[in-house]
């Protein structure tokens, strides 16, 4: 068999990939030419439909670019999509959090993206190095930071308050929640709650004059 380093639709391969980013093609719509020598490739690492298995020169050229052949070629197309779902959810919102309720099948994406990295996925099945590096490109959170993320929503909040009023005397009956949170800061702040302020997190209430005592 002739060595695939050398064969134009490899190269054209390798090329694709690097010109988006890690990705393959996924239809016929992609790269009509490049996909239907990809679904060939995947032919002949199963050995179906009567084509010649690859060897091992081949196997190792498609490995070395992560090139997905056999298990994760199947779900490849629904991956991009829900990745691309999840980067437009990134730039709208800045963040991560996504709310099962409202995005159930992109919340569920990414808790799968996190098991799948620690090998906790019940099917056994782990991210490819180009799935790894597309997430890493945006930043993606690979441990939960929820808790995070809502405490810096709370925040942005209370900073929004403190522009529209011109101070951040927030009663409960203006707002009951963010007073509420307010208040706990403040019992964080002391050590007296489950848990205790970041030094970090102290610096950006004090900065924007943030009271660690008060009737509000």
């Amino acid at each position: 068999h002739p060595g695939m380093a050398g064969t134009t639709m490899y190269a054209d391969l390798v090329k694709y990939q690097k010109e988006n980013h890690g990705r393959f093609p996924t239809s016929h719509k992609d790269d009509p030419n490049m996909n239907r020598w990809m679904r060939q490739q995947r032919s002949r690492v199963r050995s179906t439909y009567g084509y010649v298995p690859l060897s091992d020169e081949q196997k190792s050229l498609l490995e070395s670019i992560d090139c997905p052949m056999v298990h994760q070629a199947v779900d490849l197309r629904s991956w991009y999509e829900k990745y691309d779902q999840l980067v437009d959810f990134w730039q709208k919102h800045g963040h991560f959090l996504v709310n099962q309720r409202e995005y159930p099948s992109l919340f569920n994406y990414i808790k799968l993206q996190r098991k799948r990295r620690k090998g906790t996925d019940t099917h056994g099945s782990l991210p490819s190095k180009s799935q790894i590096y597309l997430l890493d490109r945006i930043g993606f959170p690979w441990e939960s930071d929820r808790e995070e993320v809502e405490w810096q929503m709370r925040f942005d909040e209370l900073v929004q308050f403190g522009e529209e009023h011109g101070h951040l005397r927030v009663s409960r009956k203006e707002n009951s929640s963010l007073s509420k949170w307010m208040t706990f800061q403040r019992v964080r702040y002391r050590g007296d709650g489950a848990s205790e302020l970041s030094e970090k997190q102290i610096k950006q209430l004090e900065k924007i004059g943030f009271r660690w005592s008060g009737s509000f």
